[in-house]
């Protein structure tokens, strides 16, 4: 595991659902969508270093 990997947090705007996703986990986009679909709320993503 490399220190300067990417991660992404997926946070939603509309409830408490927060993930972090790294390179080893699920794609962002998929979490996007996953969740968006089963709740229809709005999500948004920031880069976080580390």
């Amino acid at each position: 595991m490399s220190d300067d990997e990417t991660k992404i947090r997926v946070r939603c705007r509309d409830c408490s659902f927060e993930k972090l996703v790294n390179n080893d986990d699920a794609k962002p986009a998929e979490v996007l969508i996953d969740h968006g679909q089963r709740t229809g709320h709005t999500l948004t993503i920031e880069h976080v270093e580390g």
